[in-house]
């Protein structure tokens, strides 16, 4: 009997049996001292005891040291799955996502009153590409630019850039520990991350304007209006993301 169930049934056995052995030579003392004699009946009853006695205590031991075992062993279970949980959490972070990337931001602001200002800073950027992005979908849907489809992936691509970029910002926080301030990190690399995710704002702000001058000559000219200007923004965006440097931008 190897599970905690048998072991418990089996002690309880051999105690049993070793009660009712005693009680039953108890019962017939008398005939087995004619029989056997005082002192023969007296080893016998005597070493029937010992021997339960022996067998009892080595069961009850068996079970407590198996119980301890099968406790370890839950126990081990637990942290085991307490670590996979806590190992999907963090591998579910997906930094590539606004949501995440804001609510990261946010605890940091909750955490570390010092870097508030810093945080702010990182959230208000966000908050500029979403904009960028409604207006983008807005001007294609008035227009029902469907031609302008390129533009809005365009525009997400710079959204995850951006968030990946604050990643970053968000790494030498993490270095910092809680309760930081500015003084506790590498603000250059921080500000260099965000004159990155500036520029590539600044890019997205010239794409849309582009692309409201390039639907009106669209609609003015039937469909044969020229995009070159438009794709080379795209181009230019598409570059700064890859870290490709461009000698000039377009209309600069």
């Amino acid at each position: 009997m190897g599970t905690i169930r048998g072991k418990v049934i089996r002690t309880v056995i051999i105690a049993g049996a070793t009660c009712a052995g005693i009680g039953l030579l108890s019962v017939m003392g008398q005939p087995l001292i004619v029989a056997l004699g005082v002192r023969a009946a007296s080893l016998l009853t005597t070493g029937l005891a010992c021997l339960g006695g022996v067998a009892s205590v080595w069961s009850v031991g068996d079970l407590i040291v198996g119980s301890k075992k099968e406790h370890d062993r839950i126990a081990a279970g637990k942290e085991t799955a307490r670590l996979m949980v806590e190992k999907e959490e963090v591998h579910g972070e997906d930094m590539t996502s606004p949501e995440a990337t804001r609510l990261r931001l946010c605890r940091i602001q909750d955490s570390s009153p010092g870097l508030f200002a810093l945080m702010e800073r990182c959230l208000a950027q966000m908050d500029r590409m979403d904009d960028l992005q409604r207006r983008q979908q807005e001007l294609i849907g008035i227009n029902q630019a469907a031609y302008l489809k390129d533009t809005v992936g365009t525009l997400d691509s710079v959204e995850r850039e951006i968030c990946l970029n604050l990643r970053g910002v968000v790494n030498q926080c993490i270095v910092a520990g809680t309760d930081a301030d500015e003084s506790r990190l590498d603000m250059k690399k921080v500000e260099a991350i965000l004159e990155r995710n500036q520029r590539l704002l600044d890019q997205s702000r010239e794409l849309l304007v582009v692309s409201a001058d390039w639907i009106d000559k669209y609609n003015a000219q039937e469909g044969g209006a020229d995009r070159s200007l438009l794709d080379s923004w795209i181009k230019v965006i598409q570059d700064t993301i890859k870290g490709t440097e461009n000698i000039q931008e377009p209309g600069r």
